[in-house]
């Protein structure tokens, strides 16, 4: 079978005719498709888009709405909160007297609200009921209760004379609550008599959204627990849309609460552009196939001449070299020709470009690893400074930790300058170990011992931040007692060494089996490591690079690299 397909193939891989007319039919057919592909997405997104603005219209349309329902609530409590007889109530029930005819007056003018409300608002609305400081008072529905009494009691309020929508769910209903205060004192605690709640049935709320298919609207509060749904089954738990849904998730917030509304669309394409689609495949084939026809024809025509230079090119193959000659035209065939005399002339050149490209090559391979950082230590540090503020003893190291991060990263991000003083790296290495010393406190200590007559080595940009990471995150992190990092220059046998020891008995510093040192560049050290071991071999050659020691009670990484003063043009 093997062979048989060899021999099928075997035309098409020694003809060029067979090559390009494939080529070109390619060449015809890979754009077409393109275009067909591209009409049909175009026009499925259009359509999408044009669904998913019609269901957002139809979602604010239903929230304006619901929010002038939660609104008239809201304004109609006010006035009832701050009724004399219900404030008299309260003030005889929370010093343990009982009076029947204020209770009675109470009562009824409670019922008179509910009725008012269900003729302005609608049946939505299922009971009021009073709360004294000791639970439940009154409520106007004595059959149905609410369930959680002393949780209206807990909820937080942004104003004191303002009613808030309770963020729970009491027996599938949605409660409104406002704080009672005795007549003519300040709010205050103190000043507080009881609570006026007002319940909606969240199954009578479904009269408002009955033009949404079951299953695709939901009115969720912050923590995405289920407040009303199209299905009454849903109410009371949480939405959960993390998994993939078949459709557009539209999401708008409530203007007088903390609710949301929730609308999961499902614009589809259409039979139209399926349609549309099978017609495009019908003509692309079609296209294709007269195209095809056609490059036939032409092709023949032109690898004609090409024959007789294919077979002396294959004898110049045998080194039986024959000039080519009459050629009298100036098109690509004759061009070829020249071009088959002067190879060596343009193999000596090749090269030389091969070469060039070389080298910028490996100056790309630099300048990409260089522009390697950790993005984790900008979030980490980003949250802890937002930790730190909540805190006022913290608080005021914030600015000097800013100033340390604005240092670390105009230095990372400097363009142009592809080695630095020892100095320089160094400082920039203090910087980033005080910031991790806000963080971590007494648990990190460093110390760095730089003399000053390394302080103008040459040294690659950003070479020691990723050892010194690996030394914070799997090793000072990893020990609850903490650690001290130490940071040592010296010069050995005429060249320079920098250890980055960590105090840990069992760092983890590249995550790898413990390695001596001269198994300096070995693979899978971490990809700190294995950063700074690619920029020296780069720079220097394989004779230097970056090995992990592990002793008793410390794991250096240790980098050996030459001894350089850095140049003013050093860098470009």
């Amino acid at each position: 079978m093997t062979w048989l397909t060899a021999h099928l193939l075997d035309p098409i891989r020694s003809r060029l005719f067979y090559k390009m007319l494939i080529i070109y039919s390619l060449l015809t057919l890979v754009p077409l498709i393109i275009v067909s592909s591209t009409f049909y997405i175009r026009s499925s997104l259009v359509i999408e888009k044009k669904a998913a603005e019609e269901a957002q219209q139809k979602l604010s349309g239903t929230a304006d709405k619901f929010d002038e329902m939660l609104y008239a609530v809201k304004s109609q409590m006010t006035p009832v909160s701050e009724n004399l007889f219900l404030q008299s109530l309260l003030r005889a029930a929370n010093k343990g007297r009982q009076d029947e005819s204020l209770y009675a007056s109470v009562a009824e003018m409670l019922q008179s609200e509910l009725a008012t409300a269900k003729l302005k608002i609608g049946g939505f609305v299922s009971g009021i009921y009073v709360l004294d400081k000791s639970g439940l008072l009154y409520g106007t529905d004595p059959r149905k209760r609410l369930l959680y009494p002393d949780a209206y009691w807990k909820m937080p309020f942004e104003f004191d004379r303002m009613p808030e929508w309770a963020f729970f769910n009491d027996d599938r209903r949605i409660a409104c609550v406002v704080k009672i205060f005795a007549e003519g004192e300040r709010p205050s605690p103190d000043s507080e008599t009881g609570r006026l709640v007002v319940t909606l049935d969240a199954a009578s709320l479904q009269s408002m959204f009955a033009a949404f298919a079951p299953e695709t609207f939901f009115i969720t509060n912050a923590d995405n627990l289920i407040m009303s749904a199209s299905d009454t089954a849903k109410v009371g738990r949480l939405l959960d849309i993390r998994e993939p849904v078949k459709g557009i998730v539209i999401r708008q917030k409530s203007r007088y609460s903390e609710f949301q509304y929730v609308l999961i669309a499902s614009p589809g394409t259409g039979g139209l552009i399926k349609q549309q689609a099978l017609f495009t495949v019908g003509v692309t084939l079609a296209a294709w196939l007269a195209i095809t026809i056609v490059t036939y024809a032409v092709l023949r025509r032109i690898t004609i001449p090409i024959q007789r230079l294919t077979r002396l090119m294959r004898a110049a193959e045998r080194e039986e070299y024959q000039l080519i000659t009459g050629i009298t035209t100036k098109d690509e065939i004759a061009m070829l020709c020249n071009g088959f005399n002067s190879l060596v002339e343009r193999t000596s050149h090749l090269i030389e470009t091969n070469y060039k490209n070389e080298l910028l090559l490996r100056e790309a391979e630099l300048k990409a690893i260089r522009m390697y950082i950790n993005p984790h230590f900008l979030y980490n540090t980003m949250e802890y400074i937002s930790i730190m503020s909540h805190s006022p003893e913290k608080a005021k190291h914030i600015p000097k930790m800013i100033q340390h991060l604005s240092g670390i990263f105009r230095f990372s991000i400097t363009s142009g300058n592809a080695f630095v003083e020892l100095d320089t790296e160094m400082d920039f290495v203090r910087k980033y170990l005080e910031i991790h010393r806000y963080r971590y406190g007494e648990r990190l200590s460093y110390a760095i011992e730089l003399p000053d007559m390394y302080r103008k080595i040459a040294i690659p940009k950003l070479l020691l931040q990723p050892l010194v990471e690996n030394a914070v995150v799997h090793g000072i992190d990893r020990l609850p007692e903490g650690g001290t990092i130490a940071i040592a220059v010296k010069e050995e046998q005429y060249e320079l060494v920098i250890e980055i020891a960590n105090s840990a008995q069992n760092g983890d510093l590249g995550g790898q089996p413990p390695v001596n040192s001269a198994m300096r560049g070995a693979k899978g050290l971490g990809s700190g490591i294995e950063n700074a071991n690619a920029r020296l071999r780069l720079h220097y050659g394989n004779t230097y690079g970056v090995s992990l020691i592990r002793l008793d009670n410390a794991t250096i990484a240790r980098v050996v690299m030459p001894i350089q003063i850095l140049q003013e043009n050093e860098g470009d």
